[in-house]
């Protein structure tokens, strides 16, 4: 029995010396450089593009010695903003944050504040800003802001990623002859598209329930920009 373990043994140590004898050693470098041809770049195009969708947030801001009785007030006042602005087809409504927490004088709660905010939006600016102007009789603006729909940056988007792709092979065709390459290839390539929320325009807090006129704004500009990176491979 120790012969044959002893034998066994032998014969795996020499097994595994054959197999190390006889495996290839490991491939050498690319002698054509490989990541050493490579080259990244990058290329970009942007466009001013006219706003054509107003946001605003408008809400109401209390306070009372009785919290319920607040509650109360408060809600009262966003149903009748809610049904204005429910009456007006051209926009969009959402409710915004509600918050309600004490006031606190000498370390004693003495009354509660409360607030509530409204999100109207819409591609109608005069629709919008006439509402606006209705709600002002109650409700402070918090503010406003234009952006483009997305409807519309989907569209100019494309037509960006299209003059990227064409200014990228201007590039990468400039880049090959520069270097003296024979040809080039693309090993990889990423299209963003940079994502920027609405630009507030302005903000207002009023506090007169008189009859207020509708505000003045200007929808004004916002830049839509399209980059390509792109890593390609030289052929020399």
């Amino acid at each position: 029995m120790q012969r044959q373990s002893r034998w066994a043994t032998a014969l795996g140590l020499g097994t595994i010396l054959a197999m190390a004898c006889t495996t290839p050693p490991p491939a050498e470098a690319d002698s054509d450089g490989g990541e050493m041809n490579r080259v990244r770049f990058e290329v970009e195009r942007s466009r001013e593009v006219g706003n054509d969708r107003i946001t605003a947030i408008v809400g109401v801001t209390d306070e009372d010695s009785d919290a319920a009785r607040l509650a109360d007030r408060v809600n009262q006042t966003m149903q009748w903003a809610l049904e204005k602005t429910r009456a007006v087809e051209a926009v969009e409504t959402r409710s915004g944050s509600y918050q309600t927490h004490p006031v606190h004088e000498d370390g004693k709660i003495r009354r509660w504040r409360a607030s509530q905010d409204l999100v109207v939006t819409s591609a109608d600016v005069e629709a919008l800003t006439s509402l606006v102007g209705e709600l002002q009789s109650r409700l402070l603006v918090r503010s406003v802001a234009f952006s483009v729909s997305p409807e519309r940056r989907r569209a100019v988007e494309d037509e960006l990623i299209s003059e990227c792709l064409e200014a990228y092979q201007k590039r990468a065709a400039r880049i090959q002859t520069g270097l003296s390459a024979r040809a080039y290839a693309l090993v990889d390539l990423n299209v963003d598209t940079p994502s920027y929320g609405p630009a507030p325009r302005m903000a207002m807090l009023q506090e007169s329930r008189a009859s207020v006129a509708p505000p003045a704004f200007e929808a004004g500009e916002s830049e839509l920009s399209v980059r390509v990176q792109a890593t390609i491979e030289l052929e020399k």
